[in-house]
């Protein structure tokens, strides 16, 4: 933990995300390169995802550093040393011999005290926690950001009914629907999600694995696959209730892999990584 206030170091730009917030990353070349790093020392997974819609290269790993800092942050668990020359977080991940990774950040050396938007702090890159300048650097070891407090909050519970408000749901997703249900007229589209709907729910009761936990505005809610026509799936968001799990959302593939990995890896089929869309 700190003595620092945190908030401090943010800039006033309250647009961006808190880690652009709190350093200058680099040029989005130099930003990808470091990223490219991380993906290469960092135990071996599907991260070098590019974003289907904005072509934005690492974008799986990119959301995950975004907000596994903004949770480190929230959490007050970046270690900053007593003269404020460095700084450090626990990215969750690890090397294939178990060493555990860490963002660094040193001072900005261009940071101008007398501008809101200028950043205090510079995101010089990854490190490993058994390298020298780590282990010269860093008195106080980053802990890892949490998303729960009991792992029965990881627990889909399939006894439980699921509720869906369809107009709220059809009216604010309508664009993240397949063409196939989008096009039809509402009240059809309506009788035939249901329909598509009860049959996941049948599935969730003989396999309660299917519902992948995810962290998303702040509290752990649950996806679920359902699939229409035989051929596409919609991704809905549920969220626990008063016992009664309530569909919220529509999520991409893209969108529901980050945030599922920001927990774990996701080792559910439905969810394994191809594409970002």
């Amino acid at each position: 933990m700190n003595d620092f206030d945190l908030n401090k170091y943010l800039n006033n730009k309250e647009e961006l995300p808190k880690l652009k917030r709190f350093s200058v990353l680099g040029s989005t070349t130099d930003y990808n390169k470091k990223l490219d790093y991380l993906i290469k020392i960092a135990e071996p997974e599907e991260w070098d995802q590019t974003d289907y819609h904005s072509g934005y290269e690492n974008s799986t790993i990119f959301y995950y550093i975004a907000h596994t800092f903004d949770r480190c942050f929230f959490q007050n668990k970046i270690n900053i040393d007593e003269d404020e020359n460095n700084a450090f977080f626990n990215t969750g991940l690890m090397d294939i011999q178990g060493n555990e990774i860490y963002g660094h950040f040193t001072k900005n050396k261009f940071h101008n005290e007398k501008d809101p938007e200028s950043n205090f702090w510079y995101f010089k890159g990854f490190i490993k926690g058994n390298e020298r300048e780590f282990i010269t650097k860093c008195i106080n070891k980053p802990e890892i950001a949490t998303y729960y407090d009991d792992y029965n909050e990881l627990y889909f519970d399939p006894s439980l009914p699921i509720e869906l408000n369809f107009d709220h749901f059809y009216d604010d997703n309508i664009k993240r629907l397949p063409l196939e249900l989008s096009s039809l007229e509402k009240d059809i589209a309506k009788s035939v999600f249901i329909g598509f709907l009860e049959y996941t729910k049948k599935k969730i009761r003989r396999n309660d694995r299917i519902p992948v936990p995810q962290f998303y505005n702040g509290k752990i809610t649950f996806l679920i696959p359902v699939v229409v026509f035989g051929t596409k799936t919609v991704i809905v968001a549920i969220e626990k209730i008063n016992n009664v799990y309530i569909a919220n959302t529509v999520l991409t593939f893209g969108m529901a892999y980050n945030c599922a990995r920001l927990l774990n890896k996701p080792e559910s089929n439905w969810l394994l990584p191809t594409k970002t869309d």
